[in-house]
């Protein structure tokens, strides 16, 4: 019973996320990165070597994006509906809560040592970046969850969590920037970069306000009709 209502509520909620963030990519996110596109230096490509596919700009290059998106927001959506029905009763407004906690968790945190980037940008090894953006992510919602529902004397130690990652340190690049050869280029794409970093900002600060309050408002719709998992607080 409940994972059917709780699979329904992700669901719903991962349709009406994806498509407006989706939408905000395209006419926001999309123009920044294709033009950082056109300042790309091509790396020749061995002639035995197949070109690697991807989707054809236009309709085909949304829908996948679309999809991503979709599969993104419905994990997400699973996730957050799980942890408010557990702790329940739900809500609009409590759901707004909880998305602008993931939001501060999933986005900004990891934004502070590992801001956005746009194609031509150097970046630290890939597998450093993701083991470092996975622990920034755990440290961080732990700590937010010791902040907000552990007795006061444990809250310190959220706040220890929270800053632990930053304190390691994000992986670095040996280069910082872009390494393109033309000035001008550089000085274009770095205005490119700030512009990229404030639009992600705010899409997914608008992805995690919807994923909230819409998760927040079904779960009391079809969850809180349930009895609830346990006694709540």
């Amino acid at each position: 019973m409940y994972f059917r209502q709780i699979f329904l509520s992700a669901s719903l909620t991962a349709i009406i996320a994806s498509v407006i963030f989706s939408l905000y990519q395209f006419f926001f996110i999309s123009p920044l990165i294709f033009a950082a596109e056109v300042y790309e230096v091509a790396e020749p490509i061995a002639s035995e070597q197949a070109e690697p596919w991807g989707p054809e700009d236009g309709i085909e290059r949304f829908f996948f994006t679309w999809l991503a998106n979709f599969l993104m927001s419905l994990a997400y959506s699973l996730l957050l509906a799980c942890a408010m029905a557990y702790r329940g009763p739900s809500s609009a407004l409590k759901g707004l809560a909880w998305g602008i906690g993931a939001y501060l968790a999933i986005f900004v945190a990891p934004s502070l040592g590992l801001p956005p980037e746009i194609p031509g940008m150097d970046a630290a090894d890939l597998g450093s970046r993701q083991n470092w953006w996975l622990l920034t992510v755990t440290l961080s919602a732990t700590g937010l969850a010791v902040l907000v529902f552990s007795p006061r004397y444990y809250k310190g130690a959220g706040a220890i969590l929270i800053l632990l990652p930053h304190l390691i340190g994000a992986p670095t690049p040996d280069l910082h920037g872009f390494s393109h050869p033309d000035p001008t280029a550089v000085q274009a794409l770095t205005d490119l970069w700030h512009q990229f970093v404030l639009q992600t900002s705010i899409a997914n600060a608008l992805l995690w306000l919807i994923i909230g309050s819409t998760t927040g408002f079904l779960c009391q719709r079809f969850i809180d009709r349930i009895s609830p998992l346990q006694p709540t607080d």
